[in-house]
């Protein structure tokens, strides 16, 4: 099978200036709804024998093409998927991980929601956000800022917006 060509909604959404952490995680939730098409189009190609395979081939296949390079804090960016599958070889950071992981595994009809996590000490703002499928009754982490799937980042706050 030929992989297809992503061309709808391949944009950027710009965060507004003041880069908080609810800002973002809406900009990121827009770029998932926004990436709907591109995700159907390209599921396909990564489903599994069953959901939690899926889920991994969801972590690989992303991990494996686009490379991690972590946004400036004043230019902070929401991509939609095909925004950044056609621009991976520029990177991407968690943001863009989570947003590609989301739209696939909702394509996939695997439930799942956003994680953000604070991980300084003494504080509950958030810097660090991935994708969290719900597959038989158990939570799988798809973080591929990590280097193995289904493992999760230490944290000491955490908050989770669900994806619909």
């Amino acid at each position: 099978m030929k992989m297809p060509i992503l061309t709808s909604n391949g944009r950027n959404i710009l965060v507004s200036r003041y880069q908080t952490a609810p800002e973002i995680a809406g900009a990121i939730v827009k770029a998932v709804k926004e990436s709907e098409k591109d995700a159907q189009k390209l599921a396909p190609y990564l489903k599994g024998g069953n959901k939690l395979a899926s889920a991994r081939l969801i972590f690989v296949f992303i991990k494996n093409t686009v490379p991690y390079n972590k946004e400036a804090g004043s230019k902070q960016t929401a991509r939609t998927l095909a925004r950044i599958l056609n621009d991976a070889h520029l990177g991407g950071d968690c943001k863009h991980y989570a947003t590609a992981s989301a739209a696939l595994c909702k394509a996939l009809n695997i439930p799942c929601k956003l994680r953000l996590i604070a991980q300084i000490p003494n504080s509950k703002v958030p810097n660090h956000i991935y994708c969290v499928a719900k597959i038989n009754g158990q939570e799988v982490i798809i973080d591929q800022v990590l280097k193995n799937f289904n493992t999760e980042a230490r944290y000491n706050y955490k908050y989770d917006i669900n994806i619909i």
